[in-house]
């Protein structure tokens, strides 16, 4: 299990000197109100129970503008996430630097209780990782991304909420 953020230099009190120099990840979550089919590139139809959803991802250079691609109601459909997100609209984003990578991260929110990284090999085309989709049990907050991410972690919301999130 992941160590709690609340000690000096941990997401809660303020990102470490170090947070910096790990890769820079993102979580980018939306809500599916109803059990739903969605086709998704290569995976095919993918049935999505109603749920939270939280999807990690990194990127090594414009994350910002990244993160905003998954935000924008409308763009070309590329990645497993963007059949997603077209379906059922991100509500919220968090920046997370200084934890391990995209496939820990991922397997860090799929320890929370009542996650599970669903569906299989979900947006993890180029790594070997269960997925990095994690159907959550609750709406999930910034604390759950910063245990999940683990101590030395920087975790701050990204852009606006929308509506009801």
């Amino acid at each position: 299990m992941h160590s709690s953020p609340a000690v000096p230099g941990s997401a809660v009190s303020g990102p470490p000197a170090s947070a910096a120099s790990g890769p820079r990840l993102y979580v980018v979550v939306t809500f599916v109100p109803r059990r739903t089919d969605v086709t998704v590139g290569s995976l095919g139809a993918v049935a999505f129970p109603r749920a939270w959803y939280a999807y990690v991802g990194g990127a090594a250079r414009a994350r910002r503008a990244r993160v905003e691609r998954h935000l924008a109601p409308d763009k070309p459909l590329r990645w497993h996430a963007d059949y997603l997100f077209a379906a059922f609209p991100s509500r919220r984003a968090w920046l997370v630097d200084g934890a391990p990578g995209e496939c820990e991260l991922a397997g860090g929110l799929a320890e929370l209780p009542g996650a599970e990284r669903r569906p299989p090999r979900f947006g993890a085309g180029d790594c070997h990782c269960a997925g990095h989709l994690i159907r959550l049990g609750s709406r999930p907050r910034r604390i759950d991304v910063a245990l999940a991410a683990g101590e030395g972690t920087a975790v701050r919301a990204f852009g606006r909420r929308a509506p009801g999130a």
